[in-house]
């Protein structure tokens, strides 16, 4: 275990063993503050009787060797590190970075299994599944990080009448065209297929309505839809054509999917079919029905009544026998279980749209005495909307995933220096592209909407990440030219005096670890990239006010160290965020 853990754990086994209770709280003070750390001992004046003397001769023993100076004010106890300590730091960066510092042990035992990103065979992936892909990594990278064993899974929802919308689309509008005749991805196609149907049954369902029916009615007397629901009901009773050109059309998306998970980086430890699964669902709810946890009503349809959760009334089987959603869910659930029986952890990526959806499953699932079912956790997120409003697939106004992953591409190229190779500028600028969209969708708090605006997600000098991206290329070119005049990177023997941007970047470097434990156990990874940004722009202080390897001796080697444990742990924040890492800015 690093210094920086048994510190802290050293000094609540002497507090302990002293008889304080209860134990003294620590935290990081914020970066406006002289000190170091801020320790809440108010609780414990009450014990001494205001006596502040005694309770210093209680709490201050054991920090003695760890610490320079110290202040009580009003039940707070703040103190500075000494140089000793901060030697000890910059030396464990630097000998064993992940032992504590970049990977810490708070989720240790934990078996989580990540869903995301779950999209429909029937379009491309949009921007509001970049959010959803972008939350899934990110997460799921902390909790490893955190000491958690992590599995990433995926459920394609590959049937339903959506499904057979784009179908019937293809059938009316484009066949016998093909992606590749079409000069197009697989899942681009497939969705043009599905915007045309949708545009052709709006008006359809128009007309109908000013023949005088009702919009509800309209709706499903449109020919169109008459005709999708004749497909899925051909589908379900497994119509060789039907299923034929299911497979077709599923095997277009599924390859366009794959080119844009790739450049993406997203990898998936199993891949669930909910063509496959949605049947589980059905026979679960029939078994439990016969033992009275559901009700079956007068028309054929079986019920679930969850009024004393607050949940109301919920339909698991339709009239004809067939499956809602939730049914299907609740049959993947189970089969996720028998796939992962050690996990405490199942974790859904799923927009707040189906907040209530998932409040649902959960409920259901305890009704059904499912040993897993407390252990599912809705990560829920808002919605990603542009500033001219919200996407709209049906009308076509979505920002397709791909269209902005080279819109960003395109504008990095734009900024690239002079200075770059030109061999580097195509990748380079791709990863900086990236960078500006995952920055860009996790710096908000998760629950909260996000408005994307494309030209300022890429400022090198906002709030971005390519901004990050530039501070650990600086870094790192700062370490090569140390190299090349022969200036080696060893841990530093001494401490100098510290300059206010010194002590302000170390503060900041040490507070990695409890960033990453909030972020972990919150699910937020927002935390982080805010960190990150302060971090950076802490390190941009030092980097432009102090030289470092003009600097003598001790200074420059203190200095070297101090550069390297940022570059470390920037290098860190990219990589929780699934940022990628650059050469070249």
């Amino acid at each position: 275990m690093p210094f920086w853990h048994t510190k802290f754990s050293a000094w609540a086994k002497a507090w302990e063993a002293a008889g304080l209770s209860p134990l003294p709280r620590v935290t990081l003070s914020p970066p406006d503050r002289p000190e170091d750390l801020t320790i809440n001992v108010f609780p414990l004046l009450r014990h001494y009787k205001g006596d502040t003397d005694a309770l210093l001769k209680a709490i201050l023993p054991p920090l003695e060797s760890d610490i320079d100076s110290h202040e009580l004010v009003k039940g707070f106890l703040n103190v500075r590190f000494s140089p000793e300590f901060w030697r000890e730091f910059l030396s464990a960066i630097q000998t064993q970075p992940s032992a504590g510092y970049t990977h810490i042990r708070v989720l240790d035992g934990a078996f989580a299994v990540f869903e995301y990103p779950s999209p429909n065979t029937n379009k491309p992936l949009h921007l509001g599944h970049l959010r959803n892909i972008a939350l899934g990594q990110s997460v799921s990278a902390l909790w490893e990080r955190a000491g958690a064993i992590v599995r990433r899974v995926n459920l394609y929802n590959d049937r339903g009448i959506h499904i057979a919308k784009s179908m019937v689309g293809w059938q009316r509008f484009f066949q016998p065209q093909t992606p590749h005749a079409a000069g197009k991805k697989g899942d681009h196609f497939v969705g043009d297929c599905y915007v045309a149907f949708e545009k052709a049954y709006k008006a359809e369902v128009e007309a109908l309505v000013a023949q005088g029916l009702l919009e509800a009615e309209a709706m499903t007397q449109a020919p169109l839809f008459q005709e999708a629901q004749e497909v899925l009901r051909r589908w379900e009773t497994g119509d060789p054509d039907v299923r034929h050109l299911w497979e077709t059309m599923n095997s277009w998306v599924y390859d366009g999917f794959a080119e844009t998970f790739q450049r993406l980086g997203v990898q998936f430890d199993k891949i669930y079919y909910e063509s496959e699964t949605y049947t589980l669902g059905k026979a679960l709810v029939e078994e439990s029905l016969s033992k009275g946890l559901f009700e079956r009503s007068e028309d054929g349809s079986v019920w679930a009544d969850l009024t004393a959760e607050g949940l109301g009334r919920k339909v698991l089987l339709r009239r004809d026998g067939t499956s809602v959603y939730i049914t299907q869910d609740l049959g993947t659930a189970d089969l996720r279980y028998r796939d992962f029986p050690t996990m405490t952890r199942s974790i859904y990526v799923i927009a707040n749209e189906q907040d209530h959806h998932m409040q649902v499953l959960i409920a259901l699932l305890r009704r059904l005495g499912r040993p897993y079912a407390d252990a599912l956790y809705h990560l829920s997120y808002g919605m990603v909307e542009l500033p001219t409003g919200r996407m709209k697939t049906r009308e076509g106004t979505v920002v397709d995933a791909d269209d902005l992953l080279e819109e960003m591409r395109v504008r990095a190229l734009e900024l690239m220096d002079e200075s770059i190779p030109p061999d580097k500028h195509e990748d380079t600028a791709e990863r900086v592209g990236q960078a500006a969209i995952r920055f860009y969708l996790l710096r908000v708090e998760p629950k909260k909407n996000i408005v994307f605006d494309p030209a300022e997600s890429i400022d090198l000098k906002g709030f971005t990440g390519p901004f990050l991206q530039y501070g650990y290329v600086r870094a790192l070119r700062l370490r090569e030219k140390a190299e090349i005049q022969g200036i080696r990177l060893t841990p530093p023997i001494e401490i100098p005096p510290l300059k206010k941007e010194e002590a302000l970047l170390l503060r900041h470097l040490y507070a990695l670890p409890s960033f990453l434990e909030a972020a972990a156990l919150g699910y937020n990874p927002a935390l982080i990239a805010h960190y990150g940004y302060e971090l950076t722009q802490r390190y941009n202080e030092f980097y432009q006010k102090l030289s470092v390897l003009r600097a003598e001796e001790p200074v420059r080697s203190f200095r070297l160290s101090l550069s390297y444990a940022y570059e470390v742990a920037v290098r860190t924040v990219l990589e929780v965020l699934h940022i990628p890492l650059v050469a070249y800015m």
